[in-house]
């Protein structure tokens, strides 16, 4: 039977998390702009961490990890065109920590910048949107073949200086955590509930074998308006659905 209550319930705990991370984000980003104020723009692109920033960068980050259990990655994306001998095409900075558990974990990313080259991350969507809308994207699910090999939800904020985009502050969610967190209140509702993205995805799912990363084709995507942040949102099915995946696709 249906519990209107429940649904409620799965919004409200989906809103919560999400205007957390949002603002974990944004803050971030506003301390990452504060430290590199100092440094030099390449072509109102990029900047080039020096150590001073790097290390001063690394605690907030760290403290991003420790008071968000929630988060499983965060860090700081920049790519700065440079004349540097050795580094014809740019140079990718790529800043970011893991946390598992109680450990918080350097991924050595930067240091291969062939490497870089190959998986640009210009072209991913949380580093695109932000560099070409200068406004905050909340990007997936994709599976991270980078970081954690896993679906994950990242969010993303760009880091501006005198209005220049300079890089994009993120954190990172992984999809499993969004199940622990919704499913228990998803599944009491007593239909077939879904989160998807507005693209229409399928994040999480009470629906027995649709996966993360499927399509709802019974929704339409929904088109962004100027200024508009993409977000994940509550569907409720009928309970036909569940006997059908037809509405469903890759």
């Amino acid at each position: 039977m249906y519990n209107d209550r429940h649904a409620e319930r799965a919004k409200r705990i989906l809103d919560d998390i999400l205007v957390t991370a949002q603002q974990v984000t944004a803050t971030l980003a506003d301390k990452t702009a504060r430290l590199l104020s100092g440094l030099p723009l390449y072509h109102a692109e990029g900047v080039r961490l020096a150590q001073e920033q790097r290390g001063a960068l690394q605690k907030h980050i760290h403290d991003v990890l420790r008071n968000n259990a929630w988060c499983n990655g965060a860090g700081f994306a920049s790519y700065a065109v440079t004349k540097t001998v050795g580094e014809e095409g740019g140079y990718w900075t790529l800043e970011w920590w893991r946390q598992e558990g109680n450990t918080i974990q350097y991924a050595q990313l930067e240091h291969n910048q062939e490497q870089r080259r190959r998986l640009d991350f210009r072209l991913f969507e949380w580093f695109r949107q932000p560099a070409h809308r200068h406004l905050p994207v909340i990007d997936g699910p994709y599976v991270d073949y980078v970081c954690n090999g896993a679906y994950t939800i990242t969010i993303a904020h760009p880091v501006l200086i005198d209005e220049k985009f300079a890089g994009v502050a993120a954190v990172d969610m992984l999809v499993s955590t969004l199940d622990r967190l919704l499913l228990p209140t998803l599944g009491a509702i007593g239909k077939p509930a879904l989160i998807i993205n507005h693209d229409a995805r399928v994040v999480t799912s009470t629906v027995p074998g649709v996966r993360s990363g499927s399509l709802l084709k019974s929704q339409g995507v929904n088109r962004l308006a100027d200024g508009e942040v993409p977000s994940l949102r509550l569907v409720i099915l009928p309970s036909s659905h569940t006997e059908s995946h037809r509405v469903f696709g890759c």
